[in-house]
């Protein structure tokens, strides 16, 4: 499996490559999950302190709040969203399960024609996302698998650190899901140091909060309340982070 998805990312990075190489707007272009989980990255140059985890971890969170704003708003899916900087333009693009992100020179861009670009940018996600889904990529992740492994999960929810939502199901509402799990997070952090997971348990349920990796918050909230059985469920969850990493 491992051999595959490295196979995989060779594909998709030679893809890349020859996008960058076509396009001279293009400075980089990176793709994850709708998880936030990071798949690949390239870049003609540094552009952002920001490691290759964290830029998957901001756009899902981009495009998930996005998509949903747009949802509630105007009853449309959204088609892409884009930052324009003093120098560099940011376009973000969600195909099924998977989201891109890709940084353009924002002089050569607007030369060129940035709706021209945006449509190529589209064409190429599209086109990356068929062979990302047919793959054991998306079969990995971590959302996926959560959902596979604790069929009976009340809420699932990815979030940043900062406590922006990356993917959340659940009846509260994302923001208030988002900003309490945050918190809880970065107290408990406070409190013990390198905070691994913790959990709150109630009569009849429980939620438990663990650390996905550098960028990501996982919550998992479950109708169980007896300790023994909830230890197999940080155990499930260990596993998929592990073999995630």
């Amino acid at each position: 499996m491992e051999r595959h998805s490295k196979k995989i990312q060779s594909e998709i990075s030679t893809l890349i490559d020859k996008e960058l190489e076509k396009n001279t707007a293009l400075l980089g272009i990176n793709f994850g999950t709708s998880g936030g989980t990071f798949i690949i990255s390239n870049f003609k140059e540094k552009i952002t302190d920001l490691k290759d985890l964290e830029i998957t971890a901001a756009s899902s969170s981009l495009l998930f709040i996005s998509h949903n704003m747009l949802k509630a708003s105007l009853n449309q899916d959204i088609s892409y969203n884009l930052i324009a900087g003093k120098k560099i333009i940011l376009v973000s693009i969600m195909s099924d399960d998977v989201s891109m992100v890709a940084y353009l020179n924002r002089k050569l861009a607007e030369l060129e024609g940035v709706d021209n670009i945006i449509r190529k940018l589209k064409a190429f996600t599209i086109k990356v996302t068929a062979i990302i889904v047919t793959s054991e990529i998306i079969k990995e992740e971590i959302f996926v698998a959560i959902k596979r492994a604790i069929p009976n999960a009340l809420v699932i929810a990815i979030i940043t650190k900062e406590g922006l939502p990356i993917k959340i199901q659940a009846t509260m509402p994302e923001s208030t899901i988002s900003a309490m799990l945050s918190a809880l997070y970065n107290l408990s952090d406070i409190l013990i140091g390198e905070m691994e997971f913790s959990i709150i348990a109630g009569e009849n349920g429980s939620i438990i909060i663990h650390e996905l990796d550098e960028s990501r918050i996982l919550c998992v909230a479950v109708p169980e309340a007896d300790e023994s059985n909830l230890g197999t469920y940080i155990v499930r969850i260990k596993g998929i982070i592990e073999s995630e990493l």
